[in-house]
């Protein structure tokens, strides 16, 4: 009775192991857990600390909302992006264009949103023919020229003089970059769109997008249109990083070509490696890492060494964290259920 009762380890083991690779399956709560922790951490961390740990959680919260979304073309598709600051530059100018042309919170918003999906959608199309190596010299190029074409389009983005943001006032709150309140707003706008992420990653959504990732000739003989599917992975990761910049735009107050520059995307990127590309607790802990580690290194070192100390910094957490920091909770709990035998 005894035997027959228990399920054999050999059956349990495969779901774990698929659960923690895919980013769905058993392991859902292990990861809607591990968001709130994180989040719950952010706000405890900002409620205590100073008004420049604020601006520095605010900032890397902001970043986290960008590597989602790039985190969705890696992590899915497994294509590597490098221009999701070129979708933070078009977030951030489209906020600036609108708040300074008085279309208010939502109507500049609405603008981003709409800005952002029509860019990702015309990128996508001939992005998503390519592959591999292809796709991340596009991306690089993409990046590279971002600073060049905010300078080309002057009306618009103020050109090397920049563009002032007009403060953002909700009520009688105003959103300023240090504030408790910025703070909960960025958090509060990540926890949706992770948990979007997640629900999309838990149901058929997740299903089709690994089957169009990791098979794309299996996907066709199925019946599944591939092109359209990546198109709209593309411009989801376009409308999240457009979000961020907005964010950005809102919280900084200024904007300037030499914010947007190959380094950002690059930055962003290499947080979602460290995070893990899979992991939605991850792309929050990357982007925190991204963030606020170099202006609190730099507070306290050199900054002709500070580069040095975060290169390292990252190094280590790739390491450690080999799979995704915000993977460590999901790997434990695989590790101990796989030593039950449960």
């Amino acid at each position: 009775m005894t035997d027959k009762a228990t399920p054999p380890p050999a059956r349990v083991r495969p779901s774990l192991r698929a659960s923690l690779e895919s980013g769905r399956g058993r392991l859902l709560p292990v990861r809607v857990a591990a968001v709130a922790a994180v989040a719950l951490l952010v706000l405890l961390a900002g409620a205590v600390g100073d008004s420049a740990l604020r601006y520095s959680l605010v900032i890397g919260t902001i970043y986290a909302v960008a590597v989602l979304g790039n985190n969705a073309i890696n992590g899915t598709l497994g294509e590597i992006n490098l221009a999701a600051g070129a979708s933070m530059a078009v977030g951030a100018y489209a906020m600036a264009w609108g708040l300074n042309h008085d279309l208010g919170l939502i109507g500049s918003l609405l603008l981003v949103l709409l800005a952002s999906t029509a860019i990702g959608v015309l990128l996508a199309i001939p992005t998503v023919r390519l592959q591999g190596i292809f796709t991340a010299l596009a991306t690089f190029a993409l990046a590279y020229a971002i600073p060049d074409v905010a300078i080309a389009l002057s009306e618009v983005t103020g050109g090397d003089a920049g563009t002032a943001v007009p403060p953002v006032q909700v009520g009688s709150v105003l959103l300023d970059g240090s504030s408790m309140t910025m703070l909960v707003v960025v958090s509060a706008v990540f926890v949706i769109a992770g948990g979007l992420t997640l629900a999309g990653l838990a149901g058929p959504v997740g299903r089709l997008l690994f089957v169009v990732g990791e098979s794309p000739a299996a996907a066709r003989v199925f019946g599944v249109r591939v092109t359209i599917v990546k198109v709209a992975v593309w411009t989801w990761a376009t409308v999240l990083g457009a979000v961020a910049g907005a964010m950005y735009a809102i919280t900084v107050g200024y904007l300037n070509p030499t914010i947007f520059v190959l380094f950002l995307s690059i930055s962003l990127f290499v947080a979602g490696l460290v995070g893990g590309a899979r992991n939605v607790a991850g792309a929050w802990i990357g982007g925190l890492l991204v963030g606020t580690l170099p202006p609190n290194i730099q507070s306290f070192l050199p900054a002709s060494s500070s580069g040095v100390v975060f290169g390292g910094v990252l190094l280590v957490a790739l390491l450690v964290g080999s799979g995704g920091l915000g993977g460590l909770p999901d790997r434990l709990v695989t590790a101990v259920a796989e030593r039950r035998g449960r």
